[in-house]
């Protein structure tokens, strides 16, 4: 029993939630492709379900970091993240920017106007959605990026809030921080380093870590919790609308508690399906995507710029399944590949390093 209740606290319990979030998340990339070249949904009642479900599942993934979640100290806490995500970032938009160079000079156009405003888009780490201008010069968005940089952020804002001896201020200091994320969007739309999302990243970040120390992932909840995550959830799937990367709450400060329920309820939804065991290569393989699931956003995040998939309704306007699946399909075996590959160059690293094989995941 205590073997048990110590895998359901550790953060390998969530790899195949990591690993179908990521399956979903590269499902509605693509399918957001027939989306934004249809004509526009409605605004009735639940016009903005999925949009609200997807802020739901990243929240999810945060408070899944939160499980992890242990105090160090500033350098050290500093240091490991720089390890853990700022490597995989600039390695991947390094080679973003060395394969947008490279096909700039084999098709002798300008890198400046194809490839070029991503460089101080990834330096600074913009969330420019639709692309925007900083000071006069063209920037993009760092696309999916901004997860792995929120969570650094949030990581370094939540350890330093985890060092305070007082247990009021902790509180008032994470309330802050989520208050102070969503202020920050009614400001500006563009901010560095995807500030706004990290400052609510460690809020997600104490949601997981308050989950996993008081039992709320299966542990029992008062039926006045369960009657406000309920009305919260409703509300927000009936009339919100979320795009955590552009800023956008439509029912502002309400949408944001509603993606701290919603991002609950997918793990506590995960719990229930997890009571029994899971085996086979599917569960398997999801697993793994999750364990990775860091370089594989940024993996993602490599083949959705570089790849030119919003051709694909255009090329099959009238076969958008056969589209979606086409692109979906496409973009794992490239993703799958380029994951392999990184795994040689470490392994090849470690060995020249070591002496022997090592494989740092």
């Amino acid at each position: 029993m205590k073997s048990e209740q110590a895998k359901a606290l550790s953060l390998g319990y969530f790899n195949m939630a990591r690993g179908l979030g990521m399956i979903l998340i590269v499902l509605g990339h693509s399918v957001n492709l027939y989306l934004a070249s249809s004509e526009p949904a409605g605004s009735g009642p639940f016009s903005g379900f999925g949009s609200v479900l997807g802020g739901g599942v990243m929240a999810a993934f945060f408070m899944i970091s939160g499980f992890g979640f242990y105090k160090r100290s500033p350098r050290k806490c500093f240091s490991i993240q720089c390890r853990l995500l700022l490597r995989p970032y600039f390695w991947v938009a390094g080679a973003v920017l060395a394969t947008k160079l490279l096909l700039a000079v084999v098709k002798q156009r300008s890198f400046l106007e194809n490839g070029g405003e991503l460089v101080l888009t990834y330096l600074l780490g913009l969330n420019a959605e639709g692309g925007g201008k900083l000071f006069g010069i063209p920037v993009e968005s760092v696309s999916i990026f901004w997860f792995v940089l929120a969570l650094f952020g949030g990581w370094i804002l939540y350890n330093g809030i985890s060092r305070l001896h007082s247990q009021r201020l902790k509180y008032f200091c994470v309330a802050g921080c989520v208050i102070l994320s969503y202020a920050m969007t009614l400001l500006w739309k563009i901010w560095p380093y995807c500030l706004p999302m990290a400052f609510l990243a460690a809020g997600y970040l104490w949601a997981g870590e308050a989950i996993k120390n008081h039992d709320l992932l299966e542990g029992k909840l008062p039926w006045t919790w369960w009657a406000l995550i309920a009305a919260l959830a409703g509300i927000t799937a009936a009339f919100g609308g979320v795009n955590i990367v552009a800023c956008v709450w439509k029912l502002g400060i309400l949408d944001v508690a509603g993606s701290f329920c919603w991002g609950f309820l997918l793990l506590r939804l995960y719990a229930l399906f997890m009571k029994r065991e899971h085996k086979g290569k599917i569960f398997g393989a999801l697993e793994e995507i999750g364990f990775q699931s860091i370089w594989i956003v940024c993996l993602h995040a490599y083949e959705k710029v570089i790849f030119p998939w919003y051709r694909i309704p255009g090329i099959l306007p009238d076969h958008p399944w056969i589209g979606v699946g086409l692109c979906f399909i496409g973009r794992c075996i490239i993703m799958y590949v380029l994951y392999k590959v990184i795994l040689c160059i470490i392994k090849k690293t470690k060995k020249k390093k070591t002496g022997k094989i090592v494989l740092e995941r």
